[in-house]
């Protein structure tokens, strides 16, 4: 009898290991995280009421769409939200090597926005030339 017990309490733990193993590994995806990395710095901007991020990675690239929506209606004031959200949002991407970006700020009921050319930035949609120009 007492045999069996620790059979049992063995087979036991190792059910809790494979199951808490498997809770691991079967996390968050890398587009997940990134996503959510990326609304946290950007929610952390003063000016920034939300933040919707889609983040795809694929073997086709990496692309990365922002709609950011802050609590001013003027342009210039959004822009300036806008310049102070760009790099802390960007840091987060320092691992991928290239992608698509996009990013606009928008006002809380979408009458007005403002996007990177507002801000001097005329490199297109590579993620690279938006880290060079906002980061580095």
């Amino acid at each position: 009898m007492h045999r069996l017990k620790t059979v049992a309490g063995a087979l036991t733990l190792a059910m809790a290991v494979l199951g808490l193993s498997a809770c691991v590994v079967s996390g968050a995806s890398p587009a997940d995280r990134l996503k959510k990395d990326m609304q946290d710095a950007a929610m952390s901007v003063p000016g920034v009421e939300s933040a919707q991020v889609n983040v795809n990675i694929n073997t086709s690239g990496n692309f990365i769409n922002v709609k950011l929506v802050g609590t001013s209606n003027d342009e210039a004031a959004l822009a300036e939200v806008l310049g102070e959200a760009l790099p802390p949002m960007l840091e987060k991407t320092e691992d991928l090597e290239s992608g698509s970006f996009a990013i606009s700020i928008f006002s809380p009921d979408d009458a007005v926005s403002a996007g990177a050319d507002a801000l001097g930035y005329s490199g297109g949609k590579s993620l690279r030339n938006f880290r060079e120009f906002f980061v580095n």
